[in-house]
């Protein structure tokens, strides 16, 4: 009998994670407000699924671009401001990676 290798299925923010050695699972329930100039502000509800002290991943439903300007709170009211320094999408998802602006932020639990 031969053998079968099974590869699961990596999900959106997996594939970015694959690109930041520094990341580990989060599964951190966070408040997103992005802002632009001249725009009304924009909150939604994420699960940070990868972190680090200086960098977080999540899947969002905001038009998020490179570069943009954001804050994650968590639900003790902690916050940090962030702007994204990369987006994913796959199969309809988009995963985006946030760079931590204030330095490490000490929210991020690790494992």
């Amino acid at each position: 009998m031969g053998a079968t290798v099974v590869e699961a299925e990596l999900t959106c923010t997996e594939h970015l994670a694959r690109f930041f050695a520094d990341l580990r699972p989060a599964g951190m329930a966070a408040l997103l407000t992005r802002s632009r100039p001249g725009s009304v502000s924009v909150r939604e509800a994420v699960v940070v699924e990868f972190a680090s002290a200086e960098k977080a991943i999540f899947t969002s439903r905001l038009p998020l671009e490179f570069e943009d300007q954001v804050h994650l709170e968590n639900d003790r009211g902690y916050g940090v401001e962030g702007k994204v320094v990369a987006v994913q999408y796959h199969e309809g998802k988009i995963a985006v990676a946030v760079e931590f602006l204030d330095g490490p932020f000490s929210w991020m639990k690790m494992p």
